[in-house]
């Protein structure tokens, strides 16, 4: 009987760490995204010198967080988005709003990428 009661506390512990996991990497996926839309707003509102520190936030609070999504997920998805968000604010220190909002759109869609992979859908299971 102490088997069970161990495999079933085993069991919580795995579906609560990722429950966490799902969480975590979502929310934290979503908090990037609408900053990123914030910033596009701010530039499409012409007011680049507050993007560019608004984006020198973003990347620096980047720099922290994905040393702990690291441990969650495949580590070329987080560098490459984190080279987006590098190439945002060069572009933006060099004037190429152009430029900017295709990284921001390869950033957006990473992020959303993985968000969508940490969800249990058939094709992320097998």
């Amino acid at each position: 009987m102490k088997r069970i009661y161990i495999s079933v506390v085993i069991i919580a512990l795995v579906l609560g760490a990722s429950l966490f996991e799902i969480f975590y990497v979502g929310s934290k996926s979503d908090s990037y995204t609408d900053r990123i839309k914030s910033i596009d707003a701010v530039i499409m509102e012409g007011d680049r010198s507050s993007a560019l520190e608004e984006c020198k936030s973003l990347e620096s609070e980047w720099n922290r967080d994905a040393g702990k999504i690291y441990t969650l997920l495949i580590h070329d998805y987080i560098d490459s988005i984190g080279i987006s968000i590098s190439q945002m604010r060069a572009h933006l220190e060099n004037g190429n709003a152009d430029m900017y909002f295709a990284e921001s759109a390869n950033a957006k869609k990473g992020l959303a990428s993985i968000k969508g992979s940490e969800y249990p859908y058939f094709e992320n299971i097998f």
